[in-house]
Formats: C-alpha cells, sequence, structure tokens
C-alpha cells in the first residue's frame, strides 16, 4: 500500500480535474481510474467543478464507497470514530459495528488541485438492480455541544416541523416506480420543505404504495427488523451520544416489483396515496421488542396517540432542555491514518474482525447508521435519548403505515 505524507507528493496523488470547456461529464469533471460519482447519492453536496464541491465516489470495480472528508475537523472526527470502533474490543462497539457500514480505512485524491481525504466505505446498495435510498436524520436536536448559538439558531430552524413532531427528517431520496421502472429523485431542499402530512406521504411513496393495494407488508416489517436492533441498542448504550447522524434505508424495487402483486384497479391513480388524518389518530398498541423491558420514563400508548394528534393540527414541540447536553468534547483516539493509492482498492486496510450481521449481496432491504462528524462521548451515565426517541417515533410511523390497509 502506498501512503503519501507529504504535500510535495500531491502531484503524484490520482486526480480529479474540471475543464468545463471540454468535458461532457458532471458539470465538467473529470475522474480517474475506476472512480465515478455516485448515482445514488441523495442528501450532501454532489461534485460540481465550477461550485468546487466535492460529492462520493464509487469504484466500478470493487463497488467501495469513498466519502470525502472536506471539512477538515469534522472529517478527522468521523475517522476518529470509525477507528475507534475497528480497534475496540468494547461490548457496545463491538454491537455497533453491526449497526454501520463496515470501513476499510482512508485514501487520498487531488480534487481540483487540493489534497483530499476520503473515508472508504462498504456501498449497502451493491447488488440491488434498482435501489431505492432514503437518509433519515434522526434526533429531534441535530446541533452538538460545540454548537455556536448561531449554528444551534441555524440547526433548529433546519426541518423544524418535522424534527419537532417526529424526531427525524426526511433529507432527500430516491425511488424506482415499482409499477414502470421510472427513477425520481428528491434533494434536501424537497425534504426541507415536508411538514406534517409531507414526511408521511413522502414514506409512502418511497416505500412504493400504490393506491388501491395494500402495503407490501415485508418490506416493511424487514425494515422494521432493522430497526428493533438499533433501538434494542440505545434502550442500554451509553457509551456515545449521536447528533445530525442519519440512518440510510435501501432497498431493490426489483425484488419488490418481482415478489409483490401489482394487479391495480385501472380506474385507481398510481400515485402515492395521500396521508389520511383520521388513520393516525387510531388506537395503535405501543410497539414492543421481545424481551425488551421499557421503564416508566418511556413512551407509553396514550403519550404516543396524544403526540401523533397533536401533529395533525400543530407541530408537538419538543424543548431542547429536555434533551441531554453533552459538555465534553470528542475524545476518541486517532491510530495513524491508513491512506491507500488510489490505485490500488485491494484494500489491506480491511477491518477483518469486524462484525458484520448481514451477506450484504443477498438482502433486498439494508439500514445502516450513517454520518457520525457529530458523535460525542455519553455523559453522566444518561441514554441518548434524543437518537433512542427519534428511532421510536420512526418505528411507530412506520408501524401505522404498516397496518393502513384500509387507507388504500
Amino acid at each position: 500500500m502506498t501512503t503519501v505524507d507529504s504535500d510535495d507528493d500531491i502531484e503524484k496523488l490520482p486526480h480529479i480535474q474540471w475543464d468545463n470547456t471540454t468535458v461532457p461529464g458532471p458539470s465538467g469533471c473529470m475522474f480517474p481510474g475506476e472512480l465515478t460519482p455516485l448515482e445514488c447519492q441523495i442528501a450532501g453536496h454532489p461534485f460540481n467543478g465550477e461550485k468546487q464541491t466535492i460529492g462520493v465516489l464509487v469504484c466500478r470495480r470493487t463497488g467501495h464507497i469513498l466519502k470525502p472528508a472536506t471539512k477538515i475537523i469534522l472529517g478527522e472526527r468521523e475517522i476518529a470514530f470509525y477507528e475507534s470502533l475497528k480497534n475496540s474490543h468494547d461490548p457496545v462497539a463491538l454491537e455497533l459495528k453491526k449497526f454501520v457500514p463496515r470501513y476499510y480505512g482512508t485514501t487520498e485524491l487531488r480534487v481540483f488541485n487540493n489534497r483530499t481525504k476520503f473515508l472508504i466505505l462498504r456501498n449497502i446498495t451493491k447488488g440491488m438492480a434498482e435501489p431505492c435510498v432514503i437518509d433519515i436524520k434522526i434526533g429531534f436536536r441535530t446541533w452538538d455541544p460545540l454548537a455556536t448559538p448561531e449554528k444551534r439558531r441555524t440547526e433548529e430552524l433546519k426541518y423544524a416541523e418535522s424534527k419537532r413532531t417526529y424526531g427525524f427528517c426526511i433529507t432527500g431520496y430516491q425511488v424506482y416506480s415499482v409499477l414502470s421502472g421510472q427513477l425520481r429523485k428528491y434533494d434536501r431542499d424537497y425534504g426541507k420543505q415536508l411538514g406534517v402530512e409531507g414526511v408521511v406521504e413522502a414514506l409512502e411513496d418511497f416505500l412504493n404504495i400504490i393506491s388501491g393495494k395494500p402495503v407490501c407488508r415485508q418490506l416493511v416489517s424487514e425494515i422494521l427488523t432493522y430497526l428493533y436492533k438499533i433501538e434494542r441498542l440505545f434502550n442500554m448504550q451509553r457509551k456515545y451520544c449521536f447528533y445530525s447522524s442519519s440512518l440510510l434505508v435501501a432497498y431493490d424495487a426489483q425484488h419488490l416489483r418481482q415478489h409483490c402483486s401489482l394487479k391495480v384497479d385501472s380506474s385507481v391513480s398510481h400515485s402515492a396515496p395521500k396521508f389520511d388524518k383520521e388513520m393516525i389518530c387510531e388506537s395503535v398498541p405501543l410497539l414492543t421488542v421481545p424481551g425488551m423491558h421499557r421503564n416508566s420514563s418511556e413512551m407509553d400508548d396514550l403519550t404516543f396517540q396524544s403526540k401523533m394528534k397533536k401533529s395533525i393540527s400543530q407541530p408537538m414541540s419538543m424543548s431542547s432542555e429536555n434533551i441531554p447536553t453533552q459538555s465534553k468534547t470528542c475524545n476518541l483516539n486517532v491510530d495513524r491514518l491508513c491512506q491507500s493509492s488510489p490505485s490500488q482498492f485491494s484494500l489491506s486496510c480491511t477491518n477483518n474482525t469486524q462484525n458484520d450481521d448481514e451477506s450484504t449481496e443477498n438482502k433486498w432491504v439494508r439500514v445502516k447508521m450513517i454520518d457520525f462528524t457529530h458523535v460525542f462521548p455519553g455523559e453522566n451515565n444518561d441514554l441518548d435519548r434524543n437518537y433512542r426517541d427519534g428511532i421510536q417515533m420512526l418505528i411507530q410511523l412506520l408501524s401505522l403505515i404498516k397496518k393502513s390497509d384500509c387507507m388504500h
């Protein structure tokens, strides 16, 4: 493996060039060798030569994702998080590894003539013929303990209605129509406009719910199975607090098309169903995980129903004072970074000991936790209720959608 340490060696790095006068590619960018922009990127900035923004890459040969660490402090913090998981034998870290993408170290490229570090990660959509992907940012609160007052105000205004009501927000998604195979993409600007009803409608659209047909329960059940496991972890783990972290949910629309009946009433529109306000207000028991004990401080049936009813008329307000805050800075140790030559994607820094609870290529539904630039140590032996409650609300909402045959 080649390691490049000196700034004098930047010219030796494979590079991404911008020449909008001659290059027909995306925004005038040229990419080296086996690297190309990730087509299913739905959140964050894409490559743009004119604006000099850097997006996510994929290696065509191996399928690995290259995520740019463009902001030095945040990028190093995310690398430190992955490195700490890779090297840890702590029970919480070992369990958490099951829910994050497999990490293969870092590499460097010259992008727009600047040295840029990239994390190398497993692509959870690898092997999917028609990947439907949604990025769901978890938490009523998305600003971290180091946020300035200005940053805090900015974060509180982003996706405000969705975060106050549900404890999560949709930052973007793409979906292949199960009927036509047509791809639709919705970026973060779309996600910022979603209100209380819009969030549910977006979830239904992402799940390929067809008017006149019941929900594909297998799809929702597969997603919920992942969420139950993550909820179980956050009902016990006190080691970390996650801010502005997302869940990436993916499934293969081709599999859905082949395994679900598509015979629908021709008189019924094939657009995603409108959100039924009465359905969300019905009495729905709080979901529980077998063997999981819920104490009196957690949501009960009446609490959840009350929150959902309030969300129909006005957003439920979650005061930031009710969410535990952290004052300590992230103190995760970083070993010497593993930097590979982009021409050598054999990835000898692969963490073979990392626990992985799935044979990725054989799963048609996958869910992973992503975005760890704002992960901080837990404090005062408290649960990360901000993240845990957001997961619980997502579980509740998907469960309502799963039971909503009467809506169609």
